[in-house]
């Protein structure tokens, strides 16, 4: 989920040009192209791919894989929301600058206090949004409604209400209908109520239009737990006093919509598919266009009012800015200036690795995280090389709050009701040799389902694991599958594991295959795009599928959401594991006992080691690198909402294409 971006150094004219120049030279097809286009007088070099950026206070970002939806609440990959979180606000939001990870105010005027209350009798929780005015960017004919004013269209607590009961409505796959079906009163009633009028309206057969006035008329009903006070007042009733709810809030899936926009929109499209392209953005940028397949822009907000936050104290600065004087000088100097800084930001769909670095080497990426493809030519002994330091390059390393590895469709006859098999396959990788080979040591070894930084990480294996290729073929003989031979038929146990492109896949598909095949079984790996593979895993339509999960919130229990048995009826839980033990201690985690708490999450960890519903493989580290023009930026452990604070000095950046580029 997290795109990692580095830091600040100023630029020094080179008198050696060659210590700028680098070996990519070669003027192929495109460069040609343009060169013809372009003639005698051309003002940039003749390899640039993005003429339309020269002078143009406008960011470019690589990106390997395309988001798979617009619609902030079915929002469930990690593309998705790194796009879309710079497109809205939410109530609440995670503070820039301040660590450990902390929530602060964003649409909402003050982080509310959950307190005991009454509703219909019935003893409940309270907590009330009370929000700042704030615009919607005015990019759409729907946001002239009755409710704008002079200035625009401000968001309401009503959209707020909207965008509860679009999260309860059951065809809309909420991405975080686990933790608010648990939190607010009313809400698993409501997604019962929306399901049953939608099937008694026979709402799949009709045209957008009708479905469009039908869920009007369904979500026209109140939601019990839910109350608008007033325009700018939400009270909210809760089942337990957990602040867990507050997370939610800080979250895409929490981005306000006002009603004539999302009507408008359903009647674009049957089953709100418009959605998944368009968004009514009220955050520092709006979506300019999406072409598939190619590119994303994001435009300022011109009703954006925000301003670049002051600096914590000392005590609570990331310690890259603590004990950096040069880099905390830079963001002092931000303080209280009007954001976003950056006019546009460009997001490339750029699925070869190499093909970014060369873009990057070139001057015409301004950040890039490094992959396998370019560690080598980059970094030595874990630093970058010299010539990159003098050029002006910069470094910075992140471990993600994300887990890696594979999940299992429990519902699969094959995979499912085979434990032994599930434990063959587990020791046919090596682990440790992936990591080397793929990622040049730069991840860690997943021990347990929890990153680091978050309480319940593992940092070792479980005492008494053992686990090898020769363990894999005893599990394998366990399986019923001795020399990886299907009894049944009599020829070779075939898996298969669905994936999507990206960047070195085929040799790490490679990899996979070869280890299973050490123990006797062959994988076939199925790649498609990110939105087909991303609806086969929601639908459970595989075997075993390529997985991650990255950090909504800070909380273990948001990765133990994954494998509750509940969440089985929703896309939380793909593996369709069901175990009583975990879920009875999954209801347990919510205990204000430390102790009693460190317990539990003990238990799950083990449960889930020992039931394997998932094969962990590892939490990786980032380094990106930031070309000298980039001003200075912190990465976030959340990843969310940070193109905001980019800055860019566009006249070095067109001086150095020019430098690096003359031919």
């Amino acid at each position: 989920m997290h795109l990692i971006f580095g830091g600040n150094r100023m630029y020094m004219a080179l008198s050696n040009r060659h210590k700028i120049k680098r070996k990519l030279r070669t003027i192929g097809p495109a460069a040609l192209g343009l060169m013809i286009l372009c003639g005698v007088g051309c003002d940039y070099p003749l390899n640039h791919p993005y003429p339309e950026t020269r002078g143009k206070n406008w960011h470019l970002v690589a990106m390997a894989s395309e988001p798979s939806t617009m619609n902030t609440v079915r929002m469930a990959d990690g593309e998705s929301v790194a796009v879309a979180s710079n497109l809205v606000v939410t109530p609440f939001r995670y503070a820039y600058l301040t660590r450990p990870i902390t929530l602060e105010p964003y649409l909402a005027k003050r982080i509310p206090k959950i307190h005991a209350d009454t509703l219909n009798g019935k003893q409940v929780y309270s907590m009330e949004l009370e929000l700042e005015k704030r615009y919607y960017a005015p990019v759409f004919q729907c946001l002239q409604d009755n409710k704008a004013d002079a200035k625009g269209r401000p968001i309401l607590a009503q959209d707020l209400e909207l965008m509860l009961k679009r999260n309860a409505d059951p065809a809309n796959e909420a991405f975080m209908i686990s933790l608010l079906t648990d939190s607010i009163v009313g809400f698993a009633e409501y997604n019962a109520y929306i399901s049953q009028e939608r099937k008694e309206a026979g709402i799949a057969a009709k045209s957008a239009v009708e479905q469009a006035d039908i869920l009007r008329k369904i979500y026209s009903r109140p939601m019990e737990g839910v109350r608008v006070l007033s325009d700018d007042r939400l009270r909210i009733y809760l089942k337990r006093p957990i602040d867990r709810i507050l997370y939610f809030f800080a979250f895409v899936s929490s981005a306000p919509i006002p009603e004539q926009c999302w009507y408008h929109l359903n009647g674009l499209e049957k089953n709100q598919h418009a959605l998944d392209q368009k968004i009514v953005s009220s955050g520092p940028y709006f979506l300019e266009s999406w072409m598939p397949r190619d590119r994303i822009v994001l435009q300022r907000n011109t009703l954006y009012n925000e301003t670049f936050p002051e600096l914590p104290p000392d005590s609570a600065l990331p310690d890259s800015l603590r004990n950096s004087v040069e880099r905390k000088d830079a963001f002092a100097a931000l303080q209280g200036r009007q954001l976003p800084f950056i006019d546009r930001i460009v997001f490339y769909l750029i699925q070869s690795g190499s093909t970014v670095w060369t873009l990057f080497d070139q001057g015409y990426q301004d950040r890039v995280a490094l992959t396998r493809d370019s560690y080598d030519g980059v970094l030595e002994g874990g630093e970058l090389k010299q010539d990159y330091q003098e050029r002006g390059v910069t470094l910075s390393i992140e471990t993600e709050l994300a887990t890696f590895g594979w999940i299992f469709n429990l519902e699969d006859p094959v995979i499912g009701p085979n434990l032994a098999l599930r434990k063959a396959i587990r020791c046919s990788i090596d682990v440790p040799e992936l990591i080397e080979r793929f990622f040049h040591g730069r991840a860690l070894e997943a021990h347990g389902l929890i990153p680091p930084g978050i309480e319940g990480y593992q940092p070792a294996p479980r005492s008494g694991q053992k686990c090898g290729p020769e363990e894999g073929k005893a599990w394998l003989r366990k399986a019923g599958y001795a020399n990886g031979i299907d009894p049944s038929t009599g020829k070779p146990l075939v898996l298969r594991l669905i994936d999507v492109p990206r960047p070195g896949a085929s040799s790490f598909h490679n990899f996979l295959v070869e280890s299973l095949q050490s123990i006797g079984i062959r994988l076939q790996v199925d790649l498609y795009d990110g939105p087909t593979y991303y609806e086969k895993r929601m639908k459970r339509k595989f075997q075993m599928s390529t997985w991650g999960w990255g950090a909504d919130y800070p909380d273990p229990q948001n990765f133990f959401q994954l494998f509750y048995g509940p969440n089985s009826q929703n896309t939380y839980n793909e593996s369709h594991f069901r175990n009583a033990a975990f879920d009875a201690a999954y209801r347990a985690l919510e205990t204000e006992d430390p102790r009693l708490r460190s317990q539990t999450i003990e238990q799950m960890n083990g449960i889930i080691d020992s039931e394997l519903p998932v094969l962990l493989l590892f939490h990786r580290l980032t380094f990106g690198v930031s070309q000298p023009w980039m001003g200075p930026i912190e990465p976030h452990p959340m990843g969310l909402n940070l193109m905001q604070y980019r800055t860019l000095d566009v006249r070095m950046r067109d001086e150095m294409q020019d430098q690096i580029n003359s031919f």
